[in-house]
């Protein structure tokens, strides 16, 4: 059983790093992205409805990326996570070259259906290869140190959002949408290069032999051990997606803020989930992450609580210090939880399972949340977000359980 536990099993961690290079490079535009793209929507007419609705089809989190995700999983576990890698990056860059388009043409209506919901598209589209590359980074690292893998990885997404969130929504204000649209396609060119030349093959591709339909079935059944974090991960996805998903949009539209203001807030955010990254990692491979998404989840009732009493940017920044507690205790005991719950020939299918299950599950709440704004007003999609992160606390109290410590493959070996 010790030998199976050796580093020496695994291929060397040159994969955690260019990932981790490449995620440096999207985190430089697209943590800012995510601020000023909602004001750009806004900008055509419409309101937090007509956003709401972009955001629930396409987007990164929207139905298009939750319904390609499982494919994308399955293509990685027969073809390869580089090849995924590569086309996700082409298809990220797609929707960023539609997005320059739209800002040369802003405030116009046709630009809506022509430039703008193709770019959701493209965005949700390009969202193919995130099974590939959380499987690559399970598969370069030791079964007991994933955790701090995967914080490493989102710690360098995420650093860049907090040096560089306020310069970049001051480009928006002073230069223009298209400024910061063009800077990140050139951004993302890079991350291609990087997944073409120094990606490195992890998979096993052990599965060519299984039909789509047998694939199809294993989509739609998960493995027993991980259908509980797939009913917390939908039910987290959907209470969130109601306020938290819209939230500059919902800010902008109550309260006026800027690009920048909304960037000071989304740097808070950004510069706390960072911080907060190393600790959690320790803890997970200590303790173990069903803990740890307790604890995660929790928070959410003292975010929405801020939410509803803030008023001012500087209120929102303060109530950003709990929310980057909360995603840096999400994200990296999430990834831990799944990865060591699977075998690697099944791991990058099961990932794109479970981003289906959230993101179908999920994909009206922004929609939702938007339509509440617009008739309702600005509190009662924050409530409604308050519920459900009390709801989905527990559930996790409920039904969760910790995989083995050193993952399925230590289990299997012993």
């Amino acid at each position: 059983m010790l030998d199976s536990l050796r580093p020496a099993r695994w291929l060397p961690t040159g994969n955690v790093r260019t990932i981790s290079a490449a995620n440096f490079l999207t985190g430089l535009y697209q943590n800012v992205l995510n601020v000023v793209l909602q004001r750009f929507v806004l900008s055509f007419g419409g309101g937090l409805t007509l956003l709401g609705f972009l955001q629930a089809v396409g987007g990164r989190f929207g139905l298009v990326a939750a319904l390609v995700q499982p494919v994308g999983g399955h293509l990685a576990d027969l073809r390869g996570r580089r090849v995924l890698a590569i086309r996700g990056s082409l298809l990220a860059m797609a929707g960023l070259a539609l997005l320059v388009a739209a800002a040369a043409f802003q405030g116009q209506a046709w630009v809506v259906p022509a430039l703008l919901l193709p770019a959701y598209l493209c965005t949700g589209l390009g969202m193919i290869s995130t099974p590939a590359l959380q499987s690559a980074v399970a598969e370069s690292s030791h079964p007991r140190a994933r955790a701090s893998a995967f914080a490493t990885t989102t710690f360098f997404w995420i650093l860049p959002g907090a040096l560089l969130a306020i310069p970049g929504g001051l480009i928006a204000d002073r230069l223009g949408y298209g400024a910061l649209f063009g800077i990140a396609f050139s951004l993302e060119s890079v991350n291609l290069v990087l997944f073409a030349r120094f990606l490195r093959e992890t998979g096993t591709i052990a599965a060519g032999s299984v039909s789509w339909r047998v694939r199809l079935a294993q989509s739609l059944h998960p493995p027993r051990e991980v259908r509980g974090l797939f009913l917390v991960v939908a039910m987290d996805a959907f209470a969130w997606g109601l306020a938290a998903g819209i939230i500059y949009g919902l800010l902008s539209a109550r309260f006026g803020f800027s690009n920048a203001e909304l960037a000071s807030i989304s740097a808070a955010w950004a510069l706390f989930f960072a911080l907060f990254l190393p600790p959690t990692a320790a803890f997970v491979n200590r303790f173990g992450p069903r803990r740890c998404i307790l604890f995660s989840e929790s928070i959410g009732v003292p975010i929405m609580i801020g939410w509803l009493l803030s008023s001012r940017p500087e209120h929102f920044v303060l109530v950003s210090v709990l929310s980057g507690l909360t995603s840096a205790t999400w994200v990296p005991a999430i990834q831990t939880y799944i990865a060591n719950w699977t075998s690697p020939e099944r791991r990058a299918g099961v990932v794109g399972s479970l981003a289906a299950f959230r993101g179908i599950a999920a994909f009206p709440a922004p929609f939702l949340g938007g339509l509440m704004y617009d008739h309702l007003g600005y509190s009662v999609p924050i409530v409604a977000n308050l519920v459900g992160a009390a709801a989905v606390t527990a559930t996790i109290y409920f039904v969760l359980r910790d995989p083995p410590a050193g993952g399925i493959e230590a289990t299997r070996s012993s």
